[in-house]
C-alpha cells in the first residue's frame, strides 16, 4: 500500500528534477525567489519522501505530509 501511495511523489519529484534540468533554480518565471528556491527543495525532498514511505517507516509518513502542505500553502499564497 505504502509503495501505490509513493508513486505520485516519484512522479512529481521526476517532474521537479526536469524543470530543475531545463530551467535552473529559476523553474518558475515571474515567481518570487522564496517560491523558486522551495520548488527545487521539494525536488529533492519528494524523492526521500518516497524511500521513507516506502521502508514503513513512521517519518515515511510524517515527511510526505509536510511537503504536500508546504507545496499547497507556497502554491495558494503565490497564485
Amino acid at each position: 500500500m505504502c509503495a501505490l501511495a509513493a508513486g505520485p511523489l516519484l512522479v512529481g519529484a521526476v517532474a521537479q528534477v526536469t524543470d530543475l534540468l531545463r530551467h535552473g533554480l529559476q523553474g518558475y518565471y515571474g515567481a518570487p525567489g522564496w517560491l523558486n528556491l522551495y520548488g527545487s527543495w521539494t525536488a529533492l525532498l519528494a524523492p526521500l519522501a518516497a524511500a521513507l514511505l516506502i521502508s514503513g517507516k513512521r517519518r515515511g509518513t510524517d515527511l510526505p505530509c509536510g511537503v504536500v502542505t508546504t507545496d499547497l500553502a507556497a502554491r495558494a499564497s503565490y497564485g
